[in-house]
């Protein structure tokens, strides 16, 4: 095991040993965040996080791939010639969509930072410091320097976090009573992929009488996702599964 995968000391009292592995630490972090439900802690899991960034992968389009390769996502203005350019360079990433492994828009960004801000800190500090993940940029053993979005989702070690944590916020959202642990995280991977529309028609077709608010499985809106003629919607279905599957 690499010295920087090795897990190191608790990043506070009480906590067990995180790893230096970004995904597992964001994970274990946001395990223990009372911002979130029981249902939403128990479900993370960092092959969820792999998964969703392999899921996102298999259907971003080539010129929002080359757009987000060859484009920098700023310009300094002090940088000779070309510092004036810096408004254009966010400009043009900004039409690329999503941003980083996760496409992850910037509502979703304003979200995590907004939500979970302790645990966005504590994963710096941990990643910063106690695993020395900054070195490798130059910045020493401090806790690792945030840069805005659209850079923050997509830096390797700070994208795992915040897709971990948006995935969080969107299974806390999916929370009903008496919805069981792997329907909501089901339905809560449905909203990070932006399908909200796709799961409330499938629901309301499924209860009409009262627009879907009794549907508390997901196994009869896969169902449905599945049986559609539209094909936006069978790939929900798919999404899902891919995601899920890897739990």
């Amino acid at each position: 095991m690499s010295d920087l995968l090795a897990p190191r000391v608790a990043t506070k009292p009480g906590q067990a040993p995180l790893s230096c592995d970004s995904k597992a630490a964001a994970v274990a972090i946001l395990q223990a965040s009372k911002t979130l439900d029981a249902n939403t802690r128990m479900s993370l899991t960092p092959y969820l996080v792999d998964g969703i960034i392999r899921a996102e992968a298999r259907r971003i389009g080539w010129r929002e791939w080359l757009g987000e390769q060859i484009l920098p996502t700023d310009i300094p203005a002090d940088m000779p010639l070309v510092g004036r350019l810096g408004p254009l360079a966010r400009k043009l990433h900004g039409w690329t969509g999503g941003q980083g492994p996760g496409q992850l828009y910037l509502p979703a960004y304003r979200d995590v930072e907004t939500m979970l801000k302790p645990e966005l800190d504590q994963f710096c500090v941990h990643m910063g410091v106690t695993c020395r993940a900054g070195l490798h940029r130059g910045c020493g053993e401090v806790p690792l320097i945030r840069k805005g979005y659209p850079g923050d989702v997509i830096d390797p070690i700070m994208a795992d976090f915040f897709i971990a944590a948006y995935l969080a916020l969107k299974v806390k959202d999916a929370f009903k009573p008496g919805r069981i642990a792997d329907d909501q995280l089901q339905f809560g991977i449905g909203l990070y992929f932006g399908a909200r529309g796709a799961i409330a028609k499938a629901q309301d077709a499924i209860s009409p009488q009262d627009k879907g608010k009794s549907v508390l499985r997901y196994p009869p809106v896969r169902a449905w996702l599945l049986a559609s003629s539209d094909a936006t919607d069978r790939d929900v279905a798919a999404y899902i599964q891919e995601v899920f599957g890897r739990r």
